[in-house]
Parts: structure tokens; C-alpha cells; sequence
């Protein structure tokens, strides 16, 4: 029972990590989105990939090093987080282009609104693909 606790505990602090990593992450890629939208008035989907790009490349390292305490990187997870992360770009982007075309959202604020859906998804995906040995 108290290795059960141990785990499950070990496991939430990981969530939590995960998310005040992505939390900083994703503060720091909307105001990359918003300088590239509003400022150099890139096209809003053009944006959101440059943006996603940079996200991807430093979730990896981020998760690796802080939430997983994996200090092995190597090119086949690194590869395998770009997977994980399309796989949210994907759907992000869908839940952007649906917010925005059909429900009327704003385009500033439907990127701010669509990683709610995909985070615990990629939390399970990422600690897979990081942890695996």
C-alpha cells in the first residue's frame, strides 16, 4: 500500500511539474505568437507553427531534465516528442480553426484556449515516449 502512495504521489508531482513547464512554456510561445500575428503580421496559422516549432524543441528538453529527471537525451525521443507534439498541433489547430471559423472566436484568444483539451493527453504520451528505456 505505501509503495502504491509512494508511486501515485511521485506520479502527481510529475503532472505538476509538467504542467508549470508548460504553463511557462506556453506563456512565453503566445507572446511569440503575438509578436508574430500582431507586429510582423504573419498570417495567424504561419504564426501558430513558428511558434509551435519553438515550443516542441524546448518541451523536450524542459520534460526531460525537470519533470522526468531523464538526463539521457537522445535523438530517438527527442524525434518521438516532435510525434507527440504534431499530434497536439494537429489538434490544436483544428480546435483554433474550429473556434475561430465556426464559434466565432476571437484569433488572439483561441490559441489560448485550445491547449485545455490536449494537455493531459500529452502528459500520458510524453512520459511514455521520455521514461521509456
Amino acid at each position: 500500500m505505501t509503495h502504491n502512495f509512494k508511486n501515485l504521489k511521485h506520479k502527481i508531482i510529475e503532472y505538476i511539474k509538467f504542467n508549470i513547464i508548460g504553463i511557462s512554456n506556453f506563456l512565453i510561445s503566445q507572446m511569440v505568437y503575438l509578436l508574430l500575428f500582431l507586429k510582423l503580421k504573419l498570417n495567424y496559422i504561419l504564426a501558430y507553427t513558428i511558434t509551435s516549432v519553438l515550443s516542441i524543441i524546448a518541451a523536450y528538453f524542459l520534460n526531460s531534465k525537470f519533470t522526468f529527471k531523464e538526463n539521457k537525451l537522445s535523438l530517438k525521443k527527442f524525434y518521438l516528442t516532435g510525434l507527440v507534439y504534431i499530434f497536439e498541433y494537429i489538434l490544436n489547430l483544428g480546435i483554433i480553426i474550429l473556434m475561430i471559423k465556426y464559434l466565432s472566436f476571437s484569433k488572439i484568444i483561441a490559441p489560448l484556449i485550445a491547449p485545455l483539451f490536449s494537455t493531459p493527453l500529452i502528459f500520458f504520451l510524453m512520459r511514455f515516449v521520455i521514461k521509456k528505456k
